[in-house]
């Protein structure tokens, strides 16, 4: 969200955070113009990547409308990734993915705690949170919507 402190900070550095966004809604509308309705596109949104162990679907946290951040490692990202690639529930979707246990809402998080690697015992997320979760990769993209169709 461009309210969002995060955001803020990191578009400070060669507008990075814009230029996501307008490629996101270039690929959704590259693949909107398409003639063939078998092929579609997952746009996968990672928090903060960490080189720690994987810890699999289960501590994996999907959210949908730039609500949450979060930190996850590079190799959950990787296998729910393939995953997506998999999965018919994924096709012409958006999402964030984090560790559950890491999740702030993105209004609260400053430089402060950008870089924290869970939540403090006490930090509650607010009512309305859509979030999916997932014993296995396929549960867990089972609870994605899809992006509404560009206009």
């Amino acid at each position: 969200r461009p309210d969002s402190p995060v955001y803020q900070f990191l578009n400070l550095f060669g507008n990075i955070m814009a230029e996501k966004i307008a490629g996101e809604d270039r690929v959704r509308a590259m693949y909107a113009s398409l003639s063939d309705p078998g092929l579609g596109y997952t746009i996968v949104r990672p928090g903060g990547l960490t080189e720690d162990p994987a810890r699999g679907a289960s501590a994996v946290e999907l959210g949908q409308g730039d609500g949450f951040s979060g930190r996850i490692s590079r190799q959950d990202v990787a296998s729910l990734s393939v995953a997506a690639v998999d999965s018919n529930a994924a096709r012409n979707t958006t999402f964030e993915c984090f560790y559950a246990d890491t999740a702030k809402p993105l209004e609260s998080v400053g430089f402060s705690n950008i870089f924290r690697q869970t939540t403090l015992a006490g930090d509650a997320a607010p009512a309305g949170r859509r979030a999916a979760r997932g014993a296995t990769w396929h549960e867990l993209l089972s609870g994605v919507a899809g992006d509404a169709p560009a206009a």
